[in-house]
């Protein structure tokens, strides 16, 4: 069993690899890499998952990361908060296993400051704690961890779970690459239509209005400023979508995520919901029962999350048939379910969907490129949640969504 490590082990592995295991103070905890290179990764040919392990125990991060090298993964180690924070944003890990009770910058702690970087916040994250009441799902979904180990744990349970987080985060790196690179072909074709439609309509509108501006009643003026800023409003919509999709946003323009209270999450997802529903002129076609529930998140990223899934439902079914929007909690998580009537997808559909574009664009009556359920996952991956989306041709479509609540 890995709890404390034994002597011989750590031993053992000395022999192998330089680290200060007896060094406990933060000036001299270093990883050193391995005297050989790391092998190739726990698949033939492809490159090694690299995990960083945070204990304060040196002699237990030391035989992790024996057996997880013996496994052909490449690891790091770190005995805080602190110190693995800085390294997590050195090495960029795919895996990171980390303590819950630890001096100093605890892992709850580290946890929080991870998921709001940017850079980190999909970093596969798994919790380690002897104590058996936090090492259950729903306790690391509070948190916001993948995973728990209990300890003790062996290395056959240490390396399934880590097998699973790596597949887990490249199933999630495969799917956004896919979406965004398929975005970036399609941008050539698809560009003009998006971005100059509504520039078109704004600057046809302004010269109406200035031409007809003696002529018009105050009724007229205002209804042409009312489709300008509609116009506007959906120009900067398309052009902040493509930015965060494709990882454009400028230095500052990043949305800081707090922890929202039920009533905000309930306003946020109406106000998007909303939002939507007036766009499409279908106020009366869309439904909300809407219960709120404590989450880590941005306003505004929750609001585009509402507004993004109700559009599709929009887009995709016809005008008089009803959408109904659900949010409840249950079991630790905030359950949000977008239901529609519309025309439902085949399976290939759906794989162009979950690869980051709207499905048969060249057919299709539809404008744009298929933002909705790119930046929809990208939305949801980034606030530590999970979504499903189940359809049937002719019957419609419906999309769940999961996100982790915070006690």
């Amino acid at each position: 069993m890995i709890g404390p490590a034994s002597a011989p082990a750590v031993a053992g592995w000395r022999r192998n690899r330089i680290l200060a295991v007896t060094a406990p103070l933060r000036s001299q905890w270093r990883p050193i890499p391995a005297m050989n290179p790391p092998p190739p990764g726990p698949q033939t040919g492809k490159r090694a998952g690299t995990i960083l392990i945070i204990d304060d125990d040196a002699h237990l991060a030391a035989v992790m990361a024996l057996g997880l090298e013996n496994n052909g993964y490449r690891t790091f180690c770190a005995p805080d908060g602190s110190i693995g924070l800085e390294m997590a944003s050195m090495h960029m890990p795919d895996l990171i296993l980390c303590d819950v009770d630890m001096p100093g910058k605890d892992g709850r702690i580290l946890l929080k400051e991870l998921r709001a970087d940017p850079k980190l916040s999909d970093r596969q994250f798994v919790f380690m704690t002897g104590r058996a009441p936090m090492a259950n799902q729903r306790a690391g979904m509070d948190l916001g961890a993948d995973d728990f180990l209990l300890k003790p744990f062996d290395l056959t349970a240490l390396v399934r779970c880590v097998n699973a987080r790596m597949a887990r985060a490249g199933i999630k790196g495969g799917m956004d690459k896919l979406g965004v690179e398929q975005m970036r072909k399609s941008l050539h074709s698809s560009l003009p239509q998006e971005f100059f439609t509504p520039l078109a309509r704004i600057l046809g509108l302004t010269e109406l209005l200035q031409k007809e501006l003696d002529t018009s009643s105050k009724d007229e003026i205002r209804e042409y400023l009312l489709e300008i800023r509609d116009a506007g409003r959906r120009l900067h919509r398309r052009l902040s979508n493509y930015l965060f999709i494709l990882g454009l946003e400028p230095k500052g323009a990043e949305r800081e995520t707090r922890i929202l209270d039920a009533e905000t999450v309930v306003k946020m997802l109406a106000e998007g919901a909303g939002a939507s529903a007036a766009r499409h002129k279908r106020a009366a076609d869309v439904t909300t029962d809407l219960a709120g529930a404590r989450i880590r998140a941005s306003a505004a990223d929750l609001a585009a999350l509402a507004e993004e899934l109700v559009d599709n439902a929009l887009s995709y079914s016809d005008p008089g048939t009803p959408v109904r929007v659900r949010a409840r909690p249950d079991s630790g998580l905030l359950r949000l379910t977008v239901v529609d009537l519309g025309r439902g997808m085949t399976s290939k559909q759906q794989q162009q969907l979950d690869s980051g574009a709207k499905w048969d664009q060249k057919t299709e009556d539809s404008q744009g490129v298929g933002l909705g359920l790119t930046l929809v996952r990208k939305l949801v991956h980034a606030l530590g949640g999970e979504i499903r989306l189940e359809s049937e041709v002719g019957k419609g479509t419906t999309i769940h969504i999961a996100l982790p609540i915070i006690a």
